[in-house]
Protein backbone atom coordinates (compact mmCIF):
# COMPACT_ATOMS: atom_id res chain seq x y z
CA UNK A 1 0.00 0.00 0.00
CA UNK A 2 1.39 3.23 -0.77
CA UNK A 3 1.64 6.48 1.40
CA UNK A 4 0.19 9.55 0.26
CA UNK A 5 0.39 13.59 2.12
CA UNK A 6 -2.61 15.25 1.84
CA UNK A 7 -2.52 18.64 2.35
CA UNK A 8 -6.08 20.70 4.37
CA UNK A 9 -7.06 23.57 2.76
CA UNK A 10 -9.32 26.41 3.58
CA UNK A 11 -12.15 26.95 0.74
CA UNK A 12 -14.77 29.56 2.02
CA UNK A 13 -16.39 28.50 5.39
CA UNK A 14 -14.98 24.98 4.59
CA UNK A 15 -11.87 22.84 4.30
CA UNK A 16 -10.63 20.31 1.61
CA UNK A 17 -7.98 17.95 1.88
CA UNK A 18 -5.81 18.36 -1.86
CA UNK A 19 -4.61 15.02 -2.49
CA UNK A 20 -1.87 14.28 -5.51
CA UNK A 21 -3.18 13.72 -8.95
CA UNK A 22 -1.39 10.41 -8.93
CA UNK A 23 -3.34 9.28 -5.44
CA UNK A 24 -6.97 10.33 -7.43
CA UNK A 25 -5.84 8.93 -10.58
CA UNK A 26 -4.89 5.29 -8.88
CA UNK A 27 -8.31 5.16 -7.16
CA UNK A 28 -10.33 6.44 -10.12
CA UNK A 29 -11.41 9.21 -7.92
CA UNK A 30 -13.78 11.72 -9.82
CA UNK A 31 -14.33 15.16 -9.10
CA UNK A 32 -16.97 16.08 -6.86
CA UNK A 33 -17.09 12.59 -5.95
CA UNK A 34 -16.91 11.98 -1.85
CA UNK A 35 -14.96 9.00 -0.30
CA UNK A 36 -14.82 7.50 2.99
CA UNK A 37 -11.50 8.36 4.75
CA UNK A 38 -10.23 6.41 7.51
CA UNK A 39 -10.33 8.22 10.92
CA UNK A 40 -6.83 9.94 12.37
CA UNK A 41 -6.39 9.81 16.22
CA UNK A 42 -4.34 12.37 17.54
CA UNK A 43 -3.54 12.74 20.98
CA UNK A 44 -5.13 16.13 22.49
CA UNK A 45 -3.23 18.64 23.44
CA UNK A 46 -2.21 19.10 26.82
CA UNK A 47 -2.97 22.38 28.73
CA UNK A 48 -1.07 24.02 31.12
CA UNK A 49 -3.59 24.68 34.04
CA UNK A 50 -0.83 25.99 36.28
CA UNK A 51 -0.21 29.18 33.38
CA UNK A 52 -4.23 29.53 32.69
CA UNK A 53 -4.03 29.94 36.63
CA UNK A 54 -1.83 32.14 36.72
CA UNK A 55 -3.28 34.48 34.17
CA UNK A 56 -6.80 34.34 35.72
CA UNK A 57 -4.94 35.22 39.12
CA UNK A 58 -3.29 38.43 37.62
CA UNK A 59 -6.58 39.45 36.14
CA UNK A 60 -8.18 38.92 38.96
CA UNK A 61 -5.73 40.99 41.33
CA UNK A 62 -5.29 44.11 38.77
CA UNK A 63 -8.96 44.23 38.72
CA UNK A 64 -9.30 43.85 35.03
CA UNK A 65 -13.02 43.49 34.87
CA UNK A 66 -14.18 46.09 37.61
CA UNK A 67 -15.60 48.35 35.41
CA UNK A 68 -18.23 45.87 33.67
CA UNK A 69 -21.54 46.74 36.18
CA UNK A 70 -23.29 44.23 34.56
CA UNK A 71 -21.67 41.08 33.22
CA UNK A 72 -24.69 39.93 30.76
CA UNK A 73 -25.28 43.18 29.53
CA UNK A 74 -21.52 44.17 28.63
CA UNK A 75 -21.73 40.58 26.47
CA UNK A 76 -25.10 41.64 24.35
CA UNK A 77 -23.12 44.68 23.93
CA UNK A 78 -20.01 43.07 22.78
CA UNK A 79 -21.71 40.91 20.67
CA UNK A 80 -23.64 43.12 18.51
CA UNK A 81 -23.87 43.32 14.91
CA UNK A 82 -21.28 45.93 13.85
CA UNK A 83 -19.32 46.84 10.49
CA UNK A 84 -16.69 44.98 10.38
CA UNK A 85 -13.15 46.95 9.30
CA UNK A 86 -12.82 46.53 5.42
CA UNK A 87 -15.82 45.11 4.57
CA UNK A 88 -19.27 47.09 3.41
Amino acid sequence: MNSYEATVIKTGNSYALRVPKRYADENDFKVGEKVSLPAISRPAKKQDRAAILKAFEELSGMNAFKSIKDPVAWQREIRKDRPLPGRN
